[in-house]
C-alpha cells in the first residue's frame, strides 16, 4: 500500500496576507514573515507532527516523526490505537517513507501482510511525475506546508515583545487545501485558528491549528513542533532483499 493510501486512512475513521507590525523590530523580536523564511531555508530539520480528529467523541490521530534535508526526507507515521465497544485496543497501523538519492522508498503499513522479508516499495524519482500522488504525500508530512501555512495567515503577535503569534486562516485558502488535506484525509475544517512560536534562534519552533467541520460534530487539531536546525541528518536505505523495484522486477 502506497503512502499516500495510508494517510487516507485518518478519513476513512474520522468519517499572502500581511502580518502584523507591532513590535516586530530588532533582533530580539524578529517578524513571524522572517522567521518563516528562515526555518524555510535551513539546510535540515527534524520535526514532530501530531493530527486528532474527533467526531462525536470519538477520537482518531495521526502521529508523524522526521527529518528533512535538501534531497532527504526520512518520516514515520503511526495512528493512534482504537478502543472497540467491548475494550479491547486495537494497535494503531505504522508505515514509512525515505526519499534518499535517486530514490524513493515506501514502508507498507504494519496491518498488511507483505511476502516473506520484503517490506518496502523501491520508486525511481526519475520515473514519477511531478504530480505524482506519492511525492505529493510525503512532501505533505514536513513543516513545509505547515509554514505555507503561517505565510497566508493573518497573524499577529501576542502582545508587545512576545515570540508567539496567532491567528486565523480561511478554510479555502489554497494553503488550507494543500497544506492540511493529505493529513486530514480532505476533510474540510472552517474556522481555523492558528498559532506559532519562534524560539531564540529566529526560527519557528511551534505551530498548532485548531478547527472544525461545518456541522461542528468534528474538531481538528494539529500540533507541529521543529527543532534540530542544520544537524546533520543520515539515514540507513533498506537493505536489499527487503524492498520491491519494480523497474528491475518482473510482474508477479
Amino acid at each position: 500500500m502506497r503512502i499516500a493510501a495510508a494517510l487516507s486512512l485518518i478519513a476513512l475513521v474520522a468519517g499572502s496576507v500581511a502580518f502584523a507590525a507591532n513590535g516586530d523590530h530588532g533582533a530580539r523580536t524578529p517578524s513571524l514573515r522572517r522567521a518563516v523564511a528562515d526555518t524555510a531555508s535551513t539546510s535540515s530539520e527534524r520535526y514532530a507532527i501530531h493530527v486528532r480528529m474527533t467526531r462525536d467523541a470519538s477520537p482518531v490521530s495521526l502521529h508523524v516523526h522526521g527529518q528533512a534535508a535538501r534531497t532527504t526526507i526520512s518520516v514515520s507515521l503511526r495512528m493512534g490505537d482504537t478502543t472497540m465497544p467491548d475494550g479491547t485496543r486495537i494497535p494503531g497501523a505504522r508505515s514509512a517513507a525515505l526519499i534518499d538519492g535517486p530514490f524513493l522508498y515506501e514502508h507498507a503499513p504494519s496491518s498488511v501482510a507483505v511476502f516473506g522479508k520484503v517490506r518496502w516499495l523501491r520508486l525511481r524519482l526519475s520515473d514519477l511525475p511531478k504530480s505524482s500522488n506519492d511525492l505529493r504525500s510525503v512532501h505533505a508530512l514536513t513543516p513545509a506546508p505547515l509554514l505555507r501555512l503561517l505565510r497566508a495567515a493573518h497573524m499577529k503577535r501576542a502582545s508587545h515583545g512576545s515570540r508567539s503569534f496567532h491567528g486565523t486562516i480561511a478554510y479555502d485558502s489554497p494553503a488550507v487545501r494543500t497544506g492540511l488535506a493529505n493529513l486530514t484525509g480532505g476533510l474540510e475544517f472552517r474556522g481555523l485558528r492558528i498559532s506559532a512560536n519562534v524560539g531564540t534562534d529566529g526560527l519557528v519552533h511551534r505551530i498548532v491549528v485548531t478547527g472544525h467541520t461545518a456541522d461542528r460534530r468534528t474538531t481538528f487539531s494539529l500540533r507541529a513542533h521543529l527543532f534540530g536546525f542544520g544537524k546533520p541528518i543520515h539515514v540507513t536505505p533498506p537493505a536489499p532483499g527487503t524492498f520491491l523495484d519494480p523497474h528491475n522486477d518482473p510482474p508477479a
